[in-house]
């Protein structure tokens, strides 16, 4: 939309200025204007951004392998570069490919692609210990690279202004910069939730704060099923990296990936007879969109049978969903019926009490509502006939 703005004629601001000469109000509005532009860029949230993407294009990189690429960061002059376990050995994705994973099976060597075009070899030199999805990559005969400093541990803050640089999703669309907040940070470990768009490729990228100091390094970020960014995004806190940076230095990294391979997803069948399973959640166990592990258990229901699912423990926050299966077609996406986060105030455990619509099979998902959440639990079914 356009909008139209009136003008006053000469002979208007003349008799509103009385002896001014027209040539000294233009020549004082030339300086005015030009004051106002320098007090404005040096304190707009434009030229923050731009300072910080100034300061850290130079030294954030795109790292490439046979099978795809991910984003790095250049932390010393000769040469060394953080970026993310999984950028370099990608965990399995299906089956088949789980049960032929082999950790051993990795490049020892990369392509390293500067914002400018340059590319150059790295070495892979080893990955985090205990399944941290950390990686360091060296280029050797190199002095004066660009580096990007560490944030002090602990100095980001929920609320924080953020920004990320990156590849993401071609390789084509290296030194992408986007911004955002910090919306969450765990408590437990210290993983930093954001909103800054990033997408696949951005995985070992930079966070940074407004100093242009590295806060943490993107890691990972839902997506909707339409395969856009949810503004869920998660990056590994710098504390994790500074003791990475140190080990490395040492010599005391892992020389082959170590993380963790999800289980094949298993569904252990059970009678609704009120016996009591034990379960657990951990590391290992497939993960839901949500970033939860969880177990599947399957039965036979019957039309209108009244049945009641509990799920207690005191370690983690329970969460129970129940499916109905059409044993008719395995394209059919299960139809959800039930679910249920916690069975009152203060009661973090979880009960479904419903009948079944029709008989057939029903799948219960048996998960946690805190993503990566890990601890013991158990489960009871009953049915009324």
């Amino acid at each position: 939309m356009y909008y139209k703005f009136g003008t006053l004629t000469i002979c208007t601001i003349f008799a509103l200025i009385g002896a001014v000469s027209f040539e000294q109000l233009l020549s004082d509005n030339r300086q005015h204007g030009q004051r106002s532009d320098r007090v404005l860029a040096q304190t707009s949230e434009e030229q923050i951004a731009r300072q910080v993407y100034q300061k850290a294009s130079p030294a954030t990189v795109t790292v490439q392998t046979s099978q795809g690429h991910g984003s790095g960061f250049v932390i010393r002059q000769d040469g060394l570069i953080i970026t993310n376990t999984h950028v370099i050995k990608s965990p399995p994705e299906n089956q088949e490919e789980r049960e032929n994973y082999n950790n051993l099976d990795f490049p020892n060597v990369v392509t390293v692609v500067f914002p400018d075009g340059k590319k150059v070899s790295a070495d892979v030199v080893g990955f985090g210990k205990g399944g941290l999805d950390l990686a360091v990559l060296k280029i050797h005969n190199q002095k004066n690279l660009r580096t990007l400093p560490l944030a002090a541990a602990g100095s980001a803050k929920v609320g924080d202004r953020v920004f990320t640089l990156g590849t993401p999703l071609d390789a084509n669309f290296k030194d992408t910069f986007t911004q955002g907040h910090i919306t969450r940070i765990d408590q437990k470990n210290g993983e930093i939730q954001h909103d800054a768009v990033i997408q696949g490729g951005n995985s070992g990228g930079p966070l940074l704060n407004t100093q242009g100091q590295v806060i943490g390094v993107n890691t990972a970020g839902f997506v909707s099923p339409g395969k856009l960014n949810s503004g869920m995004n998660f990056a590994i806190p710098v504390s994790q990296v500074q003791s990475f940076v140190s080990a490395a230095k040492k010599g005391k990294i892992s020389d082959k990936p170590t993380i963790k391979v999800e289980k094949a997803p298993t569904v252990v069948t059970i009678s609704l007879n009120g016996q009591v399973i034990n379960g657990s959640l951990g590391e290992g166990d497939p993960i839901a969109e949500n970033g939860a592990f969880f177990n599947s258990y399957q039965f036979q229901g019957r039309a209108n049978q009244q049945i009641v699912i509990n799920m207690t423990s005191k370690k983690i926050n329970s969460v129970l969903s129940l499916y109905q299966v059409s044993e008719s077609s395995e394209s059919q996406k299960p139809k959800p019926i039930a679910e249920n986060n916690d069975i009152g105030p203060g009661d973090f455990n979880a009960q479904i009490k419903t009948n079944l619509p029709a008989d057939g099979l029903y799948v219960i998902i048996a998960s946690s509502d805190e993503r990566g959440e890990t601890g013991n639990y158990s489960l009871r079914a009953t049915a009324t006939p």
